[in-house]
């Protein structure tokens, strides 16, 4: 099965979109590495480091990822 038909990957993508989007809204960022528009931006807003890891551990989260870590969780 190719990687794109795989129905858990695509949930776990459609789940990391909407957390992207849902996080954005909520630290305000607008930053060329967040956003197309902020690229241009005269005022840009970038996420702070708390943001950020907030943003990663739930991101790890959703695609199966040691939250902490961002390593494999064992197999069990």
């Amino acid at each position: 099965m190719a990687m794109n038909d795989d129905p858990e990957r695509q949930r776990r993508l459609r789940e990391l979109a909407e957390l992207h989007a849902r996080w954005q809204a909520t630290h305000r960022v607008d930053d060329v590495d967040f956003t197309p528009e902020g690229a241009d931006s005269a005022q840009r807003r970038s996420p702070s480091a708390q943001a950020q890891r907030e943003y990663m551990r739930q991101a790890r989260e959703i695609m199966g990822l040691d939250p902490d870590t961002g390593h494999y969780r064992d197999a069990e």
